[in-house]
């Protein structure tokens, strides 16, 4: 018997567009293992009004699903930043609605969301702290504002705020439950048939908007290093030219695959010989949490990285290097002794599933939903 309904709200493409998704999906595994149904209302790039159904499955799991249009204007954001009218649509077709779970929400939608459903728990669920955003100088003041009302204040206007970092569990306290990016290590994508290559391979999978990743860094390392090719997912080679129009490289050497469905990324780490991220130590990286980290990480692969985050916590020498600098030519001598270092007998490690984590979130949500 359901202990009741969990309304799981964000900018997250479902199923799988992006960390954001599988965060979410992730999180909403646990809860239906624990008794919840969960329901969630993500985002479409489609144009239309109001919201429309996107039931999906994900492993074992089957979820309900409804799905808004993201904004696309000025006028379409300020109103998706304080509007409750859709989330009160799918609430209204919840049975039993136990708890609404926001996101990274901007701070305004969760006390419009609060005002609204007095008589519900309302969860936040946070990833970053960015004040950063492109756009008038209007839209990045707000986005400013609306990070440090977050980290300030939404640990006290919630009922309760579920966090991916010790940097942020410290902030919050003892309203925070800390859950790193999770996976499913018994969905078949973990169990693909390896995807065969030239050379010692090294692999990085995300985006270069804004300014988390050092693209230019890895491709300028891996260029002088003999018999290294680097698979770049996620990223066109037009976009990364012209984002970085100094960089001198050879399409054998730096391969771009432009952007590919989770399943096909997941099988790409799976068969790398080596998986690369190299972001700077600030504010918005050392509060998140890389997901491409666990996710590498679950594969069981080599990892070169830089020290940012909680990643100190689970890497040992046998499972890469930590750099401590963005430097192109430490990153280079990293490349080098992973390449010429033994291999070891991979396995998938299970650290990072979602299943280790529901003890925890039961002892959690029943503080709670019981405040």
């Amino acid at each position: 018997m359901s202990k009741g309904t969990i309304l799981y709200v964000g900018n997250f493409k479902l199923p799988d567009g992006g960390a954001s998704a599988n965060r979410v999906v992730s999180n909403g595994k646990i809860f239906a293992s624990l008794g919840y149904k969960v329901v969630f209302l993500g985002v479409s790039d489609d144009h239309f009004d109001g919201i429309r159904p996107a039931d999906f499955s994900s492993g074992a799991f089957s979820f309900i699903a409804f799905e808004e249009s993201y904004p696309s204007t000025n006028a379409q954001w300020l109103r998706h930043m304080i509007s409750v009218r859709n989330i009160k649509a799918v609430a209204a077709v919840c049975d039993d609605l136990r708890s609404i779970f926001l996101y990274n929400a901007p701070f305004s939608l969760l006390v419009a969301v609060k005002t609204a459903f007095k008589r519900t728990r309302i969860i936040y669920d946070c990833t970053e702290w960015n004040p950063y955003s492109d756009g008038n100088i209007i839209k990045r003041k707000i986005k400013t504002l609306d990070e440090s009302l977050i980290r300030r204040r939404a640990g006290k206007t919630s009922d309760g705020i579920i966090v991916i970092s010790k940097r942020m569990l410290s902030q919050y306290g003892d309203s925070a439950v800390l859950i790193p990016p999770l996976v499913d290590i018994e969905d078949p994508i973990w169990h693909s048939e390896p995807i065969p290559h030239e050379g010692f391979e090294l692999c990085f999978a995300g985006d270069i908007n804004g300014s988390k990743e050092c693209l230019d860094s890895i491709v300028r390392a891996v260029s002088s290093v003999n018999g290294a090719v680097l698979k770049v997912i996620g990223v066109e080679e037009e976009l990364f030219r012209k984002k970085y129009p100094k960089e001198v490289f050879s399409s054998e050497k730096v391969i771009f695959t432009g952007r590919l469905s989770h399943a096909e990324t997941i099988a790409h780490v799976l068969s790398t010989d080596c998986y690369i991220f190299i972001r700077r130590s600030d504010l918005r990286n050392n509060a998140g949490f890389p997901t491409k980290f666990s996710e590498a990480f679950t594969a069981g692969v080599p990892i070169i990285t830089t020290d940012v985050s909680d990643i100190s916590d689970y890497m040992t020498p046998e499972r890469g290097i930590v750099l401590d600098s963005t430097d192109p030519e430490a990153i280079t001598a990293a490349i080098k002794k992973v390449m010429y270092r033994p291999k070891r007998k991979r396995s998938l490690d299970d650290t990072f599933d979602f299943r280790k984590y529901i003890n925890l979130s039961q002892n959690k949500l029943y503080c709670f939903f019981n405040q």
